[in-house]
């Protein structure tokens, strides 16, 4: 063999050790990404006999989730919170009514098509103050959202960084919607509580913090309480188009697949009715941490 061509040969061998990383990745410590877009989460019953009780039916919604570190410079601590659809989307609630001409006849296009406006009722003002168990005042929007969990420094060997010790329960308690024409009770007042036990959050270097696990309790306010565990992935996405009509068990991790906009590292499936609207929406599959 010439020179040239052994050095070629040298050249090519290098550019293969280069291409084809064999180390490991260093771990990118407690990443969580927080949600200026919102993660999407699912729901799954402790005890499949609740599903027949009032606070029984939830079946996931968007979350958000933020860290913080507290005391940066002298004592660096990472803090937790989630804020779940469910208190703050009861902050206000939206309907619409049939606009009016002046002479208070109802208004129509000129196909003859009703012409609707929306209505915004306030059910909580969201700087009214409550008090908790500690005797503090926190406003509504506050209390909306979790109280402050530890959220440890380093994965843990699975990739799993753990959030526990939650200080407050997420809680709203909101007034009846009552239609401005019919007097009809559009929504009852109602009280959405959940108190979270602990999350996990996956963090590697191919996923960091954009999968998570955990376990909460709900209750309604009726006295009814049922315990949920939770799956939950960042961005929240909606299934490719195609899976609006019927995600199946069969086909449901395709769906979440090419096309979706998810990292093509995650194994996630499609789940009916967590989404925006009452869409499908994409899920870790089985775990946080699940990838292909």
């Amino acid at each position: 063999m010439s020179k040239r061509i052994a050095t070629a040969v040298a050249v090519l061998g290098a550019a293969g050790f280069i291409s084809g990383c064999a180390l490991e990745q260093p771990s990118p410590g407690c990443q969580v990404q927080d949600s200026d877009h919102p993660w999407q989460a699912a729901y799954t019953l402790k005890n499949p006999a609740d599903a027949s009780k009032s606070c029984g039916n939830l079946k996931g919604e968007m979350i958000g989730v933020w860290k913080f570190v507290k005391d940066p410079l002298t004592n660096p601590t990472n803090q937790f919170v989630v804020r779940p659809y469910g208190t703050a989307s009861r902050f206000a609630y939206t309907y619409e009514v049939q606009e009016k001409n002046e002479d208070g006849t109802p208004k129509v296009d000129e196909d003859g098509e009703p012409v609707m406006e929306e209505v915004t009722v306030e059910r909580i003002d969201p700087e009214q103050l409550t008090s908790t168990s500690d005797g503090q005042s926190i406003t509504a929007k506050e209390a909306a959202t979790s109280g402050v969990a530890s959220l440890a420094k380093a994965p843990d060997e699975n990739g799993l960084c753990l959030a526990e010790g939650f200080t407050r329960e997420a809680t709203v308690t909101a007034s009846e919607v009552i239609h401005q024409e019919t007097d009809e009770v559009l929504v009852p007042a109602e009280t959405a509580t959940y108190k979270y036990n602990k999350v996990e959050i996956y963090s590697a270097a191919q996923a960091p913090g954009t999968q998570l696990q955990g376990e909460f309790t709900y209750s309604d306010g009726t006295g009814c309480e049922a315990e949920y565990t939770m799956l939950a992935l960042w961005p929240q996405v909606t299934c490719k188009p195609e899976a609006f009509a019927n995600p199946t068990e069969e086909n449901s991790a395709d769906r979440c697949g090419e096309g979706s906009g998810l990292n093509p590292d995650f194994d996630a499936v499609c789940v009916a009715g967590i989404g925006p609207g009452g869409a499908a929406g994409c899920v870790p599959n089985g775990k946080a941490g699940a990838l292909k």
